[in-house]
């Protein structure tokens, strides 16, 4: 696939924050960006072509919360096929032949059990929906990110996995003491979500590209596989009622080279970051290549909230002995 032999050749862009972008252009807080694909799509063709003019290889579709849930709460669960096709169209129409689509999947907006009531089943088929649809409006593939849940991002995965033959990047939020908030930290995702299929694993939003350095350095000699990072540009503040974040595209870009450095394969922005975030940080990364990374041949297992690594080169692992 065109996503998969690129990722071999290069450093990936993907765009920057959608949200960022509707909010400078106009949509108020109460309004579902999600059908602004209907209303206004000359807007969301606008920010596309803004982002594919910045550098981005990739850009993802205006359905972060295009899921039946979210779009009950604005009365519009009946509109989900209308807003996801219309998505696809905008995205497409703004990139012709210069870039690929993305099918942005967000979280449900529900805690699932035991935190909440959805159901890992239902979570499943809301994912389902949205993504066999995504796939039939011809997206190139599915871009699953800003999930705090790994029950929630497996099933996720897991619906992108049995309903379509497409490439699948996961991308999980982790606080600044390098977890979910549910618990799970990088290493666990990545090995969980790696044995599920995902074919790029990484971390956006949440925190800034500074929290982000010091997590890539803890697991990268236990990761043998492309990794995204799509950080916010700098720790969200809140100023005189507005919420600011503090880099400045040139502070952002500055990253780009360490995570390189670091062994990430695909680089993109979340909250905060716009075209000019993007066009500095492609600048950056232009003329580097991805790291080589050694077939890594490491047992593993992980739960919810930790990774034990086993074999000749880690420490000595007990299984059991406690409960004799």
């Amino acid at each position: 696939m065109e996503f998969l032999r690129r990722l071999q050749n290069r450093i990936i862009i993907f765009d920057g924050a959608m949200g960022t972008m509707l909010q400078k252009s106009g949509i108020k807080p109460n309004e579902c960006p999600e059908y602004w694909n209907l209303l206004y799509p000359e807007v969301i063709i606008a920010i596309h072509k803004a982002y594919l003019n910045a550098g981005a290889d990739v850009v993802q579709t205006n359905t972060f919360g295009a899921n039946r849930i979210k779009l009950k709460e604005y009365n519009l669960e009946h509109k989900l096929e209308d807003i996801v096709g219309a998505a696809v169209s905008n995205a497409r129409k703004a990139t012709y032949d210069r870039g690929l689509v993305a099918l942005s999947v967000g979280p449900t907006g529900k805690l699932m059990k035991p935190y909440g009531e959805l159901s890992f089943d239902e979570a499943y088929e809301v994912f389902k929906e949205l993504i066999v649809c995504g796939a039939k409006n011809g997206v190139d593939l599915i871009s699953i990110e800003t999930m705090i849940d790994l029950q929630e991002i497996k099933a996720a995965l897991l619906a992108a996995k049995e309903n379509t033959n497409l490439p699948v990047v996961c991308q999980m939020t982790f606080n600044a003491n390098g977890r979910t908030e549910t618990g799970t930290d990088f290493i666990t995702a990545a090995t969980v979500l790696q044995a599920l299929g995902a074919d790029v694993v990484g971390a956006n939003c949440a925190i800034g590209p500074s929290e982000l350095i010091k997590m890539i350095e803890q697991v990268n000699e236990l990761i043998d596989f492309p990794i995204i990072v799509q950080p916010n540009a700098g720790i969200p503040q809140y100023i005189s009622g507005e919420t600011v974040y503090s880099l400045t595209p040139e502070e952002f870009a500055n990253y780009g080279k360490i995570f390189v450095e670091l062994g990430v394969n695909l680089l993109g922005g979340c909250c905060g970051t716009t075209p000019e975030h993007i066009e500095k940080l492609a600048n950056a990364v232009q003329n580097l290549s991805p790291k080589y990374k050694e077939k890594k041949l490491i047992t593993k297992v992980s739960s919810r909230i930790q990774t034990v690594a086993a074999g000749k080169d880690f420490p000595t692992v007990i299984i059991g002995e406690r409960i004799n």
